[in-house]
């Protein structure tokens, strides 16, 4: 099986750094599988369960607010992230927790600009999407 080089960092770590034959996640406009020496290609995604396949085993993990780019002339991936963790890692307690913040912040409404609003928004609904896929 033909394999590309895939990283995965997010600004406090590298999480992922290593040869797959295959990834699969959801972008902004739908899910797509990426295969070795795909054509150039970018994309965004809000959330998502990232399928990472190798010769040898299947890994998933969960992620948040990134940005993926295929480069077809060194056969590599990089998806930068700002949350992203393997799925048997994640703490669903922290997470819930996380989410009883965003509410409390969104109920501020007149003290938040627009774009608190919207970022908070976003991460509100990407975080009840994480809930969901943990039950």
């Amino acid at each position: 099986m033909t394999n590309f080089h895939l990283t995965i960092r997010t600004p406090d770590k590298d999480v992922f750094t290593g040869d797959i034959s295959s990834l699969s996640f959801n972008a902004e406009d739908g899910r797509l599988q990426v295969l070795a020496h795909h054509a150039n290609f970018v994309t965004t995604l809000q959330f998502s369960s990232l399928k990472l396949t190798s010769e040898s085993k299947e890994i998933t993990y969960v992620a948040r607010n990134g940005m993926f780019t295929f480069d077809h002339a060194k056969n590599s991936a990089l998806l930068l992230c700002l949350y992203c963790e393997e799925q048997s890692e994640v703490n669903y307690q922290t997470v819930e927790e996380y989410l009883t913040y965003l509410t409390g912040e969104l109920a501020k409404g007149g003290e938040l600009s627009d774009y608190q609003v919207l970022y908070l928004q976003g991460e509100k609904l990407a975080v009840e999407k994480q809930v969901k896929l943990a039950k």
